[in-house]
């Protein structure tokens, strides 16, 4: 270093700009060869279902139209342009346990006849096996309007099937389709074994031009749910419709998931697609006057364009208020006790049609 000190200036400058250059051929050549020696990968980070290859955050901001469920814009273009599906599913205990209701994201239950109560579920995000499908009566119409869906049943009420025509639904009949669409199951018996899939059912729909996207009158969604500390640690809803053995239902409220577990006839009502029990994040009471039918056999009529009493159960709490339907193709409007329309969870819905003389207790 002493010597480094007595060089003349011009012999100092030299051996810095030596100095730098054997630096940088050093640098330049450390990095070839790590480049080389380690192999480059491109990290995917996972959001949602989704691969994000530019490592950035996609925003779930596109609602389902009908639970009000948020997806990204990618994952809702797998959807959005179906044409929903309603489909006919029964109850009667010889039919348990279905497949695919928990896949629905509404589902109406009624009363049928003889007390037995059977569902109309609606569907358009999600895909999967379907049944037992039963058969359709006049009022299960009136919701089915409201999605301009496709309509899946077998056969029906002989007062349905006409308005099936005079309504101009989007009609998928078993009886005018037939297999492979629908396919009867060997282990169990008729009636209650008569099988489909949303896929099956779209594929048959687009051959008869109904096609989808259809506009859909939303209800109402919540963007924040009840805080974990807030909710109840116990509720339960109890159902009677007519009191028919085997058709009660109730409602377990389930304080860490905020959902309900669905019980029918004393029993933890199971879908076998999953092999899991039915829950929902929100339950509608809609309280409706049924009347007999003149066509007799046991039939029933009910009125759902129309108005009466409601109560929406989620975050485990009662919401006490009304319901309004004013035409068969209009939305029926959920409304509270002071005449604001109800905001309901985003998630799956069950709308219970019981009759105004059935029990109800929570």
């Amino acid at each position: 270093m002493g010597r480094f000190k007595t060089l003349p200036i011009k012999y100092k400058f030299l051996i810095t700009i030596i100095f730098i250059i054997f630096i940088v051929i050093w640098t330049f050549v450390g990095f070839v060869v790590g480049r080389k020696s380690v192999p480059v990968t491109k990290e995917k980070i996972r959001i949602g279902s989704l691969i994000n290859e530019d490592n950035f955050p996609q925003v779930a901001d596109f609602p389902n139209p009908i639970n009000g469920m948020l997806y990204t814009a990618q994952e809702a273009n797998a959807w959005k342009d179906r044409l929903p599906l309603a489909v006919i599913i029964e109850n009667h205990t010889d039919a348990r346990p279905q497949t695919g209701l928990g896949q629905a994201e509404v589902v109406y239950e009624a009363l049928a006849e003889g007390g037995i109560t059977r569902f109309l579920a609606i569907f358009l995000s999600q895909d999967t096996e379907l049944g037992p499908v039963r058969s359709n009566r006049a009022y299960f119409l009136d919701w089915v309007s409201e999605y301009s869906a496709g309509y899946a049943h077998v056969g029906g009420s002989p007062e349905a099937q006409q308005l099936v025509h005079t309504y101009n639904i989007k009609d998928l009949d078993q009886f005018y389709i037939g297999a492979p669409t629908y396919e009867r199951s060997s282990a169990r018996p008729s009636p209650h074994n008569v099988y489909t899939s949303t896929q099956k059912l779209r594929g048959v729909a687009a051959i008869k031009g109904f096609n989808g996207p259809v506009v859909i009158d939303s209800w109402q969604f919540s963007d924040s749910q009840a805080r974990l500390e807030n909710r109840p640690d116990k509720f339960n809803l109890n159902l009677g419709f007519l009191g028919t053995w085997g058709y009660d239902v109730s409602w377990i409220y389930q304080k860490s998931t905020n959902t309900y577990l669905r019980v029918n006839g004393g029993g933890n009502h199971i879908d076998t697609v999953g092999n899991k029990q039915l829950e929902t994040k929100n339950i509608i009471v809609q309280i409706v006057k049924v009347n007999p039918d003149p066509s007799g056999h046991g039939r029933i009529r009910i009125d759902t364009v129309s108005t009466g009493k409601a109560i929406l159960f989620k975050d485990g709490v009662a919401v006490l208020g009304t319901w309004k339907k004013n035409s068969r193709t209009s939305r029926t409007r959920f409304y509270d006790d002071k005449g604001q329309e109800m905001l309901i969870n985003r998630g799956s819905i069950w709308v219970e049609v019981v009759p105004d003389s059935s029990p109800i207790s929570y």
